[in-house]
């Protein structure tokens, strides 16, 4: 039996407990990390959280997805306006869109949409006391056909069967809507109905919202076609600038000054619209994913676009273009309107009826068969309009750019 000094027993225990060299600490270190990294993923692939969504045919599916797709899936900004609920649409489909009979039209986005081929965004702007939506666009991103077209629609808008407003004005159908359902629903609902177009997701802010967002990427470089004096002391100058958050918020309100008014803000809206989208193109993507946190965090919007609709819609409209991206005003006319004899007079925008239909087959319902019966109250009818400047109005964000607001068609 060997001694506990015995020089062979120590040699063994010298080499059983050798100190590791560094390659082979390198080596340990890789398969740990390794492993832990194979565990992580199998984790994260695991099909563990329950799932519902809504096929295009209307029925509820139940399944099961992965942590990293619910990532993918997350809808940060829902919270305050919750989901649009789902619903059957019976618009016929255009048989010219399935353009191989072997094989399901696809445009290749894959996004959860309504049709495929198309993907409509309602954008509501609040006014201050974030009762009524002074601003109103309706963004169809033409995923197959590579353009995004944006509709202004007049805040005065007449749709008096969907608000207890006695002027019948489509700003006031956030508020004074159905009650039944909730405000972006309302709104959704109307825009919808009344025009035929299915929208898959909306965004909602707010004025003093847009300033913050403003300031918090760093302002918006602008060229402003003329100067703006909202209030005394609150003055846009014409000419090249930055303008910061409160002087943007100057900007997408001011209406007073307009000979049209409302319709004056809009195409001043446009020109900020444009100038946003060209200084978002240019930020870096982990830029605008701080930004994003800091949105989030502050709840600057209200919007149920997942995490990834968002990254594949603003990679499809970078990739487009600007002169891809086209803004169209509702045709119609503002006049005065007297619901009742012994009533108020409302100034409302009274929509024209065909040229509305053509604009909006041609345009934002491209996937579908054209309709031609809306239920659309005019206030003035064909034969009698004043004013057909906005019946065949457009222009697109390139040209804004350049100088243009009211572009022809």
């Amino acid at each position: 039996m060997a001694k506990h000094g015995d020089p062979a027993n120590a040699a063994r225990r010298q080499k059983k407990y050798r100190p590791m060299r560094p390659w082979e600490r390198l080596g340990a270190a890789a398969a740990i990390v390794l492993g832990l990294c194979l565990c992580a993923w199998m984790l994260l692939g695991t099909r563990l959280f329950p799932y519902e969504y809504t096929d295009p045919s209307g029925i509820v599916v139940t399944t099961r997805i992965s942590l990293l797709e619910k990532l993918r899936l997350w809808r940060p900004f829902a919270g305050q306006e919750g989901t649009l609920t789902s619903k059957e649409y019976s618009y016929p489909i255009r048989s010219e869109a399935d353009r191989n009979d072997s094989k399901p039209f696809d445009d290749g986005l894959d996004l959860q949409q309504i049709r495929e081929g198309q993907f409509t965004v309602l954008f509501l702007g609040l006014d201050e006391l974030r009762s009524n939506t002074d601003v109103i666009m309706l963004a169809m991103f033409d995923i197959a056909g590579n353009t995004v077209n944006v509709l202004q629609i007049p805040r005065d808008t007449y749709v008096p069967d969907y608000t207890s407003f006695s002027g019948g004005k489509i700003n006031s159908v956030y508020t004074l809507g159905n009650a039944a359902v909730s405000p972006v629903q309302r709104v959704v609902d109307c825009v919808e109905e009344t025009f035929c177009i299915p929208i898959d997701r909306y965004i909602i802010t707010g004025c003093e919202d847009i300033a913050e967002i403003v300031d918090l990427i760093g302002g918006v470089p602008i060229d402003m076609p003329y100067t703006i004096h909202y209030e005394p002391g609150k003055t846009i100058f014409a000419g090249k600038q930055t303008l910061n958050g409160r002087q943007a918020e100057w900007m997408v309100r001011y209406r007073h000054g307009y000979s049209e008014g409302d319709i004056g803000r809009m195409q001043a809206q446009r020109i900020f619209l444009a100038a946003l989208m060209q200084k978002a193109c240019g930020m870096h993507t982990l830029t605008l994913m701080r930004h994003a946190d800091t949105i989030i965090e502050k709840q600057l919007i209200a919007s149920d676009l997942s995490v990834d609709e968002i990254r594949k819609l603003s990679d499809f409209a970078q990739s487009i273009g600007m002169e891809r991206i086209s803004m169209f005003m509702l045709p119609g006319e503002a006049v005065n309107h007297k619901p009742r004899p012994s009533g108020d007079v409302y100034s409302v925008w009274s929509v024209h009826y065909e040229p509305a239909v053509d604009l909006l087959n041609a345009r934002f319902r491209p996937y579908y068969e054209p309709i031609f019966q809306l239920p659309v109250r005019e206030l003035v009818t064909k034969g009698n309009y004043q004013n057909t400047t906005y019946d065949n109005e457009s222009t697109d964000l390139g040209s804004i750019l350049g100088g243009d607001t009211f572009g022809g068609a």
